[in-house]
């Protein structure tokens, strides 16, 4: 698997991912009614190519397509972080999130925020994070309950380096 940083080309690709991974993954933890709010921006071309062309995107690949994708603003907010329904549980997440994370650090970020679902909630509490608050964000007019999840960062001073 490779990461790389995502093009114009990946956005049918993305959206089809975050379709897939909504209606089969983050389904076990959201109705049906929230599952189908969610996931209603998959095909909003253009909305991708904004998030593409501005955050710090990436998607992991394998030679039969993509596998995840996940996103940094420059204010050290995590926006996305998906895997494909057929590759959870493969490190691929874990790959993404850390290669953020060394983003963020490079950047010299103090720390990282995200608006984790309950189904990422875990994995954001295994890496570090730490729950700030609850919320009921509303998404095409349903709420779709999530938590704002914080990791403060090392920050490198060059005075600590040898």
């Amino acid at each position: 698997m490779i990461l790389r940083r995502a093009t114009e080309a990946d956005i049918p690709h993305i959206g089809q991912l975050f379709y897939d991974t909504i209606t089969q993954i983050n389904s076990a933890d959201y109705s049906p009614a929230q599952v189908e709010a969610w996931r209603g921006g998959w095909q909003n071309t253009a909305g991708w190519q904004e998030k593409v062309a501005a955050q710090y995107f990436l998607v992991a690949e394998v030679p039969t397509g993509l596998t995840g994708f996940a996103s940094l603003c420059p204010n050290g907010y995590l926006d996305f972080l998906f895997v494909s329904a057929r590759h959870q549980g493969q490190g691929v997440a874990r790959q993404l999130l850390h290669a953020l994370l060394h983003h963020a650090t490079g950047l010299g970020l103090p720390s990282v925020h995200t608006d984790a679902s309950r189904t990422a909630r875990p994995f954001f509490a295994h890496h570090g994070f730490m729950v700030e608050r609850a919320q009921e964000p509303v998404i095409r007019g349903v709420e779709v309950p999530n938590f704002r999840m914080v990791k403060p960062l090392a920050v490198l001073h060059s005075d600590t380096l040898l």
